[in-house]
């Protein structure tokens, strides 16, 4: 084997220590991403237990297909997030006015619900959470981290198959399966089924502030998108974009886009 002159192999050595050296003042000064679990308890707050309550107005559009026939409804109200001494955030919404075109007015409390609902028990449900095997998908340049999730009944059922009985204990080795049925083009057919939402995604930043959240069904995807205002360093929403499904009594199911904006925020303070 032929070598190096001692010139040429001293130079080499000198790009591969300066390469060395760049390489591990990169990797030291970079900061270390948040675990999945990190970023879990802080979505939920779970440990921050400092009382707040928040006041704010809203209106918004609900978009929504009947049978075929799309409809456009109006409404406003009011707007009310706490959190007790328990640690747990709980909302409230009351809608004052309600503009429905006249085939839908008989059907004015289903829909006031409709808005209720969404705005009440959006996004940050831990059952929701829970039921799925979580992983980190991505991370965005923007300081925000993907997450993703498969259903626990699934990964089970994967295991079952491809795997071995003492693999569901162990957390990693979930998350793992999770990532793979997620990403892998082949297993759509397999992860894709009747019931609650077989899959997650996530996007949310260091904090735990949630910014996006799509549940994944067998018959469609239901994205909520968040933007927020910061008062006294708390997020608080501004605007609220989200899919609805509801079935209507008399009417049937019905789907539509749902968009929120919030103003007058006040925090810790009476209104008059």
């Amino acid at each position: 084997m032929a070598r190096l002159p001692l010139s040429s192999a001293r130079r080499c050595a000198a790009v591969l220590a300066a390469l060395l050296v760049t390489f591990s003042a990169t990797t030291i000064g970079r900061a270390q991403p948040p675990t999945v679990d990190t970023l879990l308890l802080r979505l939920f707050d779970v440990n921050v237990t400092e009382p707040y309550e928040l006041n704010a107005d809203f209106s918004g559009v609900l978009e929504v297909t009947v049978k075929r026939s799309r409809f456009v409804v109006s409404a406003d109200g009011s707007f009310l997030e706490w959190r007790g001494t328990d640690g747990i955030r709980h909302r409230q919404v009351m809608v004052h006015n309600l503009n429905l075109p006249l085939l839908l007015r008989p059907f004015a409390t289903s829909i006031r619900n409709v808005i209720a609902d969404k705005i009440e028990t959006q996004a940050e449900n831990p059952e929701t959470f829970h039921a799925h095997d979580i992983f980190l998908l991505t991370e965005q340049p923007d300081g925000r981290f993907v997450l993703a999730g498969i259903h626990r009944a699934i990964v089970d059922d994967a295991i079952d198959r491809y795997g071995h009985a003492e693999d569901k204990l162990d957390v990693m080795t979930r998350r793992k399966i999770a990532e793979w049925l997620y990403t892998a083009p082949t297993m759509k057919e397999f992860i894709a089924r009747p019931g609650p939402p077989y899959a997650l995604r996530a996007v949310i930043d260091e904090n735990g502030v949630l910014y996006e959240l799509v549940l994944s069904y067998d018959w469609g995807a239901v994205s909520t998108r968040i933007e927020y205002i910061w008062i006294g360093g708390q997020p608080l929403w501004s605007e609220v974009q989200a899919d609805t499904v509801s079935n209507l009594a008399g009417v049937g199911r019905i789907t539509g886009k749902l968009l929120l904006r919030f103003t007058n925020h006040c925090v810790n303070c009476k209104r008059p």
